[in-house]
């Protein structure tokens, strides 16, 4: 292997037939004033190219620096940057994924399922130029190009992916709670059957698919997804999510939920179905705020001051229809804030309705939030804003509820709560990471197909990021910094079948321990193939 000469703060001392060179560690004068100094060998100067033969010495040195760039000999047959593709397949046969895979699937296609998920996770959703990553950056995984991603998107049963859930979900038994929540992805197509118009969470004006899923708090990690039409509203779709669970094994638990669930006709079926939940309420629900009411002025104590530096205190009645446990928060530091949004919006409401020369009864029912509207028959409308529904929605700024039918307590399931939003950085990994914002597809069976894919893509993406989030965070790195680094661990294969690889940095290693890997384990799969 040859690098580029180091610009600066090196000498060279020929000795032999051969110049080697030094990197200058310190330049002084000795007691007589002669200049020398302190180097060390870095390796040595091909006199044909001008370029440096590097020891191992040299990679403590420069193995971070950009111009650390590899050039090989040509006396070689291939060239792969196969550090990323190495860790996230690692990850997932760690989690027992691709032993699962192959399972399902069978060797040879769970190989092409598994290329199409470290792929997603490198480069994200779009295929096209499968091959050429490929040929570069994997290694003993089966190749792909956009034609038989398409293919293999094509053939993956519903019985496939069912069967898949049915032994991964077991594998995690014993998480005590599960994030359910909802996301889409926006489509052009016109031939997938789940595409419909709903309510766009990307404010785009297009048809959506929806997409219900689970995730385990405890790891992180998803569990299982269903796609469903764009045109169901969340909470409609709640209990045929849940139907899913005895096919699953999932039997007890509690699921974590956001305000989007706490529908009447939800709280009702939990309660039939003995099913667990901490869900977020409305605190504009005739009885919660009743409740708020109660407590306003007696809340702001010490004693109810949680861990987590919010107010707390419970109230057990009949809410939603059921009798079950309220848990009402107030936070101080959130009124002023919360206020100051809430005039902002009905100003805004406000200079919406001063632009408009009808309004339908549905409209109208919208803006009464807010407001006092007379309408007439033929759509026309007065309207003025009604302070004391403002005032009294000012006053329950800082307050929040959560309604659960388990005994957990307010402060127990406040932190519970809080760790949901692995589900909504699941959901952003899977749109902006994992490029699956857009679906890129055409019809019905090459969607499910790839969204398999991305799903097996995500399981690895997540647990990447709970392993490294607080390395990435202290060097400001982003998952795509992270596999750039990682892609620079390179092997060379020479045209007489012996394969090398380039020594790795201090950060590749870092990254690696981090996943409870070391170089060794590179090495053990590279020199075993």
């Amino acid at each position: 292997m040859k690098v580029p000469m180091p610009p600066s703060g090196t000498i060279t001392r020929k000795s032999g037939k051969y110049p080697y060179v030094y990197k200058v560690i310190e330049a002084y004068r000795t007691e007589s004033g002669q200049p020398t100094n302190t180097r060390v060998s870095i390796g040595k100067l091909d006199m044909a190219t001008g370029l440096l033969i590097p020891n191992e010495t040299y990679w403590l040195h420069y193995g971070e620096s950009a111009d650390a760039e590899v050039v090989v000999d040509i006396s070689y047959r291939s060239v792969r940057a196969i550090g990323a593709a190495f860790l996230i397949k690692s990850i997932l046969d760690r989690l027992g994924v691709i032993a699962l895979l192959e399972d399902v699937f069978g060797e040879s296609k769970s190989m092409l399922v598994l290329t199409a998920a470290i792929y997603m996770t490198c480069r994200g959703n779009i295929f096209e130029r499968v091959s050429d990553w490929c040929e570069g950056y994997a290694f003993d995984e089966n190749p792909l190009t956009s034609s038989t991603a398409t293919r293999l998107f094509s053939s993956i049963s519903y019985d496939e992916k069912l069967q898949f859930f049915k032994g991964w979900v077991p594998m995690h038994s014993k998480q005590e709670y599960l994030a359910y929540d909802v996301t889409s992805f926006s489509t052009y197509a016109t031939a997938i059957n789940d595409a419909e118009w709903g309510y766009n969470r990307d404010k785009e004006s297009l048809q959506q698919i929806n997409l219900g899923c689970y995730l385990a708090q405890d790891s992180g990690v998803p569990l299982f997804y269903v796609t469903y039409p764009g045109s169901i509203t969340d909470s409609t779709h709640l209990e045929y999510m849940m139907e899913y669970n005895d096919t699953l094994g999932i039997d007890g638990g509690c699921f974590v939920m956001d305000l989007g669930f706490c529908k009447t006709h939800n709280i009702n079926y939990m309660h039939a179905k003995r099913k667990n939940y901490i869900c977020k309420a409305d605190t504009g629900v005739v009885a919660i705020a009743a409740a708020i009411k109660s407590i306003r002025n007696t809340i702001v104590s010490m004693e109810n001051l949680t861990s987590q530096g919010v107010y707390a205190t419970s109230s057990r009645s009949r809410f939603y229809g059921e009798t079950t446990n309220l848990h009402i928060y107030f936070d101080e530091n959130s009124v002023d804030a919360q206020k100051k949004s809430l005039y902002r919006t009905v100003n805004a409401e406000d200079e919406k309705l001063s632009k408009l020369e009808q309004l339908t009864k549905k409209e109208a029912k919208k803006y009464s939030r807010y407001f006092d509207i007379k309408a007439e028959e033929n759509g026309k409308f007065t309207y003025a804003k009604n302070y004391k529904k403002i005032d009294e929605l000012a006053q329950n700024c800082g307050f929040f509820c959560l309604i659960t039918n388990t005994a957990i307590g307010s402060d127990d399931s406040l932190r519970i709560y809080r760790r949901k939003d692995v589900v909504e950085k699941g959901f952003d990994e899977l749109k902006n990471h994992i490029d699956m914002k857009r679906m890129r597809t055409h019809n019905s069976d090459t969607t499910e197909g790839k969204m398999f894919c991305a799903f097996i893509s995500l399981i690895a993406v997540s647990k990447l990021s709970s392993m490294l989030s607080e390395f990435m965070k202290k060097r400001g790195m982003s998952k795509d910094g992270l596999i750039s680094e990682m892609e620079k661990i390179k092997i060379i294969t020479l045209n007489d079948g012996v394969r090398l690889m380039n020594p790795i940095t201090k950060t590749q290693r870092t990254i690696l321990e981090a996943c409870g890997l070391s170089v060794d384990d590179i090495k053990s799969s590279i020199y075993t193939v």
